[in-house]
């Protein structure tokens, strides 16, 4: 068989292959466990190639083109049952998902494969078009989609019981979604029932809003992006903390993700603040972000916080007593790099698993969820 129709072939598999005949949309790459070998998923959503591809699952052998077949756990390209290559690595299935080694798609693309140590990420050009692809460790994506644990973390002499819940969005089926109470802007309703109304495993209180009134409508504060329309306007001081369409996460300035937004690359966000740690580093400074209230700048209280951890690991915390500037210290400790306070107080609460972690004192008007 020609070296460039056996290119052809698995270029059209690398874009065309469903397993369980479900669509798979992982985009990014896996660090094999014991091998250390690099793993590219073969699924990328894609309706420019038109190819017949038909998977057994019971062999977990998928057919191409009604001709092909490539067997997870084994080393040979077919071409009706002859073999036409042999790989020196296998595919495999790592959450529904089917992956190949890199290597053998630098070699049968005859394109070089490059490493950003960086942004830890493979990147390879096919057809006059870059590729980049995150890289993260079998074992990592192979983590629990939600852990919750109780945890006692020591800030200056005085300890805080905090309730967390680790979220790794790398796992399968995993989104981050913001939802206002009974899904009508300005209503308030419990923690417990915006959950349970999204079918949402986790939940948290987001915004600040009105809680002082009983007008019907509430006024719900800064910016609030939900399925990736712009609800409110963002602030350009407030942090922000976003979740793109590619599955990335980051907290930053409210002008720093309207250009995002702008971009088209914001699919959920919500801005609250002050932020609490940035790079790794303690960088609470309210005043900065246009705080007076002594709730924020002083006052020890409840709250709730989100934090980014590494390699697309989330954790939701909240706790009681605390100062923003012992929270900030209090994620810091928990392996956060980068953190942002949340609205407090009453409004703060935790729900995941069907219960509450911690229980809001009052209705609340937005949540961050994860489905």
């Amino acid at each position: 068989m020609p070296k460039k129709a056996l290119i052809s072939l698995l270029f059209f598999f690398l874009f065309g292959i469903f397993v369980n005949s479900q669509a798979n949309a992982s985009s990014f790459g896996v660090i094999e466990g014991g091998t250390n070998r690099t793993l590219i998923p073969l699924r990328t959503v894609s309706d420019t190639f038109k190819v017949p591809v038909e998977w057994n699952n019971k062999k977990k052998v998928v057919m191409v083109n009604h001709q092909y077949t490539l067997t997870v756990g084994s080393k040979l390209i077919q071409e009706n049952g002859q073999v036409v290559r042999q790989m020196d690595s296998q595919p495999k299935i790592i959450n529904s998902t089917v992956y190949v080694p890199v290597r053998e798609i630098g070699f049968l693309f005859n394109t070089p494969i490059k490493w950003n140590n960086e942004k830890q990420q493979v990147e390879f050009t096919v057809n006059s078009s870059l590729y980049t692809i995150p890289v993260f460790r079998e074992a990592i994506v192979k983590k629990p989609k939600v852990q919750v644990a109780k945890k006692s973390v020591a800030v200056g002499g005085k300890n805080f019981s905090v309730n967390t819940v680790s979220v790794n969005l790398l796992a399968p089926n995993t989104t981050l979604h913001v939802e206002v109470a009974n899904n009508k802007m300005g209503s308030v309703g419990t923690l417990a029932s915006i959950a349970k109304n999204h079918n949402a495993k986790v939940a948290i209180n987001a915004n600040y809003f009105d809680a002082y009134t009983n007008n019907s409508v509430r006024t719900v504060y800064n910016a609030l992006v939900m399925n990736g329309k712009k609800i409110q306007e963002f602030d350009p001081k407030f942090s922000t903390f976003y979740y793109t369409k590619d599955g990335d996460i980051g907290i930053l300035p409210g002008a720093k993700v309207k250009e995002l937004y702008n971009q088209g690359h914001v699919e959920e966000a919500i801005q609250v603040g002050p932020r609490l740690v940035t790079n790794g580093s303690i960088t609470v400074n309210p005043i900065s972000e246009g705080f007076t209230s002594h709730k924020i700048l002083s006052s020890p209280g409840a709250r709730s916080a989100v934090g980014i951890l590494k390699n697309r690991q989330l954790i939701f915390v909240a706790t009681s007593g605390a100062t923003v500037e012992q929270l900030a210290s209090i994620m810091k400790q928990l392996g956060a790099t980068d953190a942002m306070n949340l609205d407090g107080g009453a409004s703060s609460g935790l729900y995941a698993n069907g219960k509450y972690l911690s229980t809001p004192g009052r209705n609340i008007a937005v949540a961050l969820l994860v489905k």
